[in-house]
């Protein structure tokens, strides 16, 4: 997929085409992420999908590995662990649940680990579309949800596919290479990204219909409100009163507002003080206390 690219990679890719016809080459204006996968997946033809980011890389055993649980045991999503590399320098992630999962099993693992699993302090698998091989039937409405977003799409499109899975597999193996540049955390910051994360809560809620998620779901919320404020409004080195401006604003959202309702979070001290400055609307003070301190 040539998404607009203006570095010469389009033609590139016409070139393995003219090589290989294997691959198919699609060129068109850039109109974001989730529209790009949508366009790919339009024009793909084989009945095992995965994703693989225009900066990122994977291990030569990549579609062999993550193949074979659905060629041996019917697996409908596959999916593997993964490494940084951070300009050259490789590190690995954090780790997550392994195992096959089916019946009840899988109905646990969505519920209480996918958003949230308390071992790695983060998702119970990776969150990200790629690392993931998913059979085909599953991805169409996965990729449609993620519409309208640009942070966080890709975890919408998992969470709708998991939903319909009926066996699910992930395996230690990591294959998958994150590619992260310095100065990637830096994206510019301004308050579009708090009313992203507002649509992606309630798309979330609108899923997860009968509320069976809903305890993980609060504190995968937690980290993505943590995640914004110490890592993009802390790059945009916004004043005292620019960021209790913006953490007010966010507070007072209705969306917000449902999320502060209960006593706690359920994640630690540390985390119970700052979701009760906030919750009490205590923004100096959580900007004195806390932010400065970070």
């Amino acid at each position: 997929m040539d998404d607009g690219s203006k570095d010469g990679s389009g033609r590139i890719c016409d070139e393995y085409a003219e090589k290989d016809s294997r691959f198919v080459v699609v060129h068109k204006e850039n109109e974001g992420v989730a529209k790009a996968r949508i366009t790919a997946f339009e024009h793909s033809k084989g009945e095992l999908i995965t994703f693989i980011d225009s900066d990122d890389y994977v291990s030569p055993q990549y579609l062999e590995k993550l193949a074979k649980p659905i060629i041996e045991d019917d697996a409908d999503m596959v999916s593997c662990d993964f490494y940084y590399d951070r300009d050259g320098e490789i590190a690995e992630s954090t780790g997550f649940l392994t195992g096959m999962y089916e019946g009840e099993a899988l109905k646990d693992f969505i519920a209480n680990h996918f958003f949230y699993d308390k071992t790695v302090n983060n998702y119970g698998m990776t969150c990200f579309l790629c690392t993931k091989m998913v059979k085909r039937r599953f991805v169409d409405e996965g990729l449609q949800n993620g519409l309208g977003l640009w942070y966080g799409e890709d975890q919408i499109g998992v969470f709708t596919m998991l939903l319909q899975c009926k066996k699910l597999s992930v395996i230690a193996d990591r294959l998958y290479y994150y590619v992260q540049h310095e100065g990637q955390a830096m994206t510019k910051y301004d308050f579009s990204l708090w009313e992203n994360i507002f649509l992606l809560i309630k798309t979330y809620e609108e899923l997860d219909k009968n509320g069976n998620c809903e305890k993980s779901r609060r504190k995968r919320i937690w980290k993505y409100i943590i995640y914004t404020i110490f890592l993009k409004m802390k790059n945009a080195s916004l004043s005292q009163t620019e960021f209790c401006g913006h953490i007010s604003k966010m507070r007072n959202s209705e969306c917000m507002k449902k999320f502060f309702k209960p006593f706690w979070i359920g994640m630690g001290k540390k985390e119970e003080l700052r979701y009760w400055l906030i919750k009490l609307k205590m923004y100096k003070c959580f900007f004195l206390l806390v932010y400065k301190k970070q």
